[in-house]
């Protein structure tokens, strides 16, 4: 049987988008082969769960050492990436023979170029899911400048990264562009989007109000959720909000990250009575936030094209949320939404367009999006999306 080594920092028993995705993949992959995981002992935030380890019966985990530090200061991040990284290295050269199929995802970030480096010596099959594309990814987040001497060496450095995979799987278009021009021609690269979430709730009945703590009765709800970090723009996105003073809208928030303090000073600081922070909230409680939203926000920074898919936009689908998104033009779900008529989609070019849309949105009845849930079934649902990666390491 095919020896299969799934490589992530992120891994269960976290909770976050990563390692939720791997995790199932692994579990997938476990039916088909003799699959391995290598992955790092740390809890990543919170949202953790030890409830359901059987599920993870016939995979093999090699659990590497980890630093617990905080993962929002920027040296900490460098540091816990390297010890990481030379972590997993040692357990690749020790475990992963010539003909067994290495599939890895891009965290730690520095794993990529110590993957390129060990593959060059070590002759395995590797497949790389792509979910940050170094160094751009830093360029928006505000870590380099892509006119500056090490973002150039760090650029040529990744890019001789990437080429080094087999295969590539990447997220939407949008990325596929980016990455084919950093990677050799002729270079697979798959286009595999993520799936939604399979204990989601579509038709959850719950009461709204008791469980959001405010009265949103007769309300446009718009949700939040998710990583409240730089390449959210997501201050941005509610002084615009804030400016649009409609009495029919309330916003929910609901996730953690670096510019949380920021925005909470702003909303505290403006009087801002119409947001509301319901702090981060464990996976299992997807299906109560994110039905008490009648629209899904999902915003990126300007610069972030083709360096991110966000993969609560396919949850947002599945329960039928119609999807407000700001980002730029041509972006993987600006396409989505634009081709499937599933929600909104504006720019950080002109704001004045979204400050328009949110002043004059006063009917809950027009917002349904029936759409939204046929298409998440018929593309994005987690057989479907599981089975394609399949046949790439097949």
């Amino acid at each position: 049987m095919k020896r299969v080594y799934l490589i992530s920092e992120l891994f269960y028993p976290n909770k976050t988008s990563t390692a939720y995705i791997m995790t199932e993949i692994a579990k997938f992959l476990s039916k088909n082969y003799d699959t391995s995981v290598i992955y790092a002992d740390i809890a990543y935030d919170a949202n953790v769960d030890h409830v359901n380890e059987k599920k993870l019966e016939g995979i093999k985990l090699i659990k590497s050492r980890a630093l617990s530090l905080d993962k929002n200061k920027f040296f900490n991040r460098i540091l816990g990436s390297l010890y990481t990284t030379f972590s997993f290295a040692g357990k690749i050269l020790r475990y992963v023979a010539k003909e067994d199929v290495v599939f890895a995802v891009t965290n730690p970030f520095l794993l990529v170029i110590l993957l390129g480096c060990i593959r060059r010596c070590k002759k395995f099959r590797y497949v790389l899911l792509v979910h940050d594309v170094f160094p751009e990814n830093a360029v928006p987040a505000g870590v380099l400048k892509n006119n500056s001497f090490s973002y150039k060496i760090m650029k040529t450095m990744y890019d001789w990264s990437y080429s080094m995979a087999d295969e590539l799987i990447v997220l939407g278009r949008d990325m596929e562009k980016l990455v084919a021009s950093k990677v050799s021609r002729g270079k697979k690269i798959h286009i595999v989007e993520n799936w939604f979430d399979s204990d989601l709730q579509p038709n959850l009945v719950f009461d709204r109000n008791n469980y959001l703590g405010v009265d949103v009765t007769d309300k446009i709800v718009i949700g939040f959720a998710g990583n409240m970090g730089r390449v959210q723009y997501l201050e941005e996105f509610l002084k615009i909000f804030a400016s649009s003073h409609n009495e029919k809208l309330h916003m929910i928030l609901v996730g953690d990250g670096a510019c949380k303090n920021d925005i909470l000073n702003f909303l505290k600081k403006n009087g801002i009575d119409n947001v509301h922070y319901l702090g981060p909230k464990p996976r299992s409680e997807q299906s109560y936030f994110l039905n008490s939203c009648d629209i899904g926000l999902v915003t990126l920074s300007p610069a972030m094209y083709g360096l991110g898919v966000p993969s609560k936009s396919y949850n947002l689908l599945a329960l039928g949320k119609p999807i407000l998104f700001v980002g730029d033009e041509g972006a993987e779900i600006d396409l989505l939404i634009k081709d499937n008529q599933i929600g909104w989609s504006f720019n950080w070019d002109n704001p004045e367009p979204l400050r328009s849309f949110l002043t004059t949105l006063n009917n809950k009845d027009n917002i349904k999006s029936e759409k939204a849930k046929i298409l998440a079934n018929e593309r994005f649902a987690e057989n479907i999306v599981l089975s394609k990666i399949n046949q790439i390491i097949k």
